[in-house]
């Protein structure tokens, strides 16, 4: 299936991907800006939620806020 791809219609199918995992990253980087964490450093939140892409911000999401 993606072997008869060329590379215009690869960047079209992973297009939406990319676009949601960038808002969901500068979404998260605002939020770590604004929130108390827990667990960890706010400078090792932002490393954690810049590399590990989806992972990353959803794990702080999940695990690194301290909620009210």
């Amino acid at each position: 299936m993606l072997g008869n791809m060329d590379m215009e219609e690869m960047l079209k199918l992973l297009a939406p991907v990319i676009v949601l995992q960038f808002v969901l990253m500068i979404f998260c980087l605002v939020k770590l800006k604004n929130d108390k964490v827990k667990y960890l450093p706010k400078w090792t939140w932002a490393l954690i939620i810049i590399i590990f892409n989806f992972v990353g911000p959803i794990v702080y999401l999940l695990l690194g806020r301290e909620r009210d």
